[in-house]
């Protein structure tokens, strides 16, 4: 909001993607970086990696061959879901337009940045960081913790008025779901390596759908 409103106030064009991702997404994420490092200061930790139990080893690079390989399947639950439901719309994000309208290589180059690299690794530090090692924190069992974020993962999207519709709530569905997956990760591995990687290779999935083929992917 506060790039937007400097950016207006310039003249700058806060409607295209260059703005968008150049702009908006490097100072959101930035954002939300200081905002957890304050929060974990405030609860005693001595360093963010601490906190979030952010650990990330070489070998956890497969795991984006396992998300991109996840965003399959899970394209086709969308799918099936719509076609059962007799949705014939298919609602996109509005991250999921402002990609598919980007052009030239050194914008494409930020969307790869901020969508399959700053996107996955700050949204994992939210939820299958802070929140997911707050809540075990208040000795509750993996499996309501794994749940409870996936739920919070979902209902972040809704920030986003283009889901306000039934094809939206498909792919809340969908990114409930793929949520489960990555909390699941993130319990069983005791760290954010692996569900980091998973969430980067299914946006650079999607990404790759979206600059190459017709048709978009569900969601980011």
């Amino acid at each position: 909001m506060v790039a937007g409103l400097l950016a207006g106030a310039l003249g700058a064009d806060t409607t295209g993607p260059d703005f968008y991702f150049w702009v908006l997404i490097p100072l959101q994420n930035l954002g939300h970086i200081g905002a957890l490092a304050l929060i974990a200061k405030g609860r005693g930790f001595p360093d963010l990696a601490e906190a979030l139990s952010f650990e990330v080893e070489p070998h956890h690079a497969r795991w984006v061959l396992a998300g991109a390989a996840i965003s399959i399947p899970l394209a086709w639950l969308a799918a099936g879901l719509r076609s059962l439901l007799g949705i014939e719309e298919e609602t996109a994000q509005a991250i999921v337009e402002a990609v598919a309208e980007t052009r030239g290589t050194t914008t494409m180059a930020a969307v790869v940045v901020g969508v399959a690299v700053l996107g996955p690794v700050v949204e994992e530090m939210i939820h299958r960081g802070l929140v997911y090692r707050m809540l075990v924190g208040k000795d509750r069992k993996p499996i309501m913790a794994v749940i409870v974020t996936s739920v919070l993962f979902s209902a972040i999207h809704m920030v986003d008025p283009s889901l306000y519709s039934a094809a939206g709530a498909v792919t809340l569905l969908v990114l409930f779901a793929f949520g489960l997956l990555l909390g699941t990760l993130r319990a069983r591995t005791g760290t954010l390596g692996p569900s980091i990687f998973a969430h980067s290779g299914f946006n650079l999935m999607t990404l790759v759908v979206l600059f190459f083929l017709p048709t978009p992917g569900p969601s980011f």
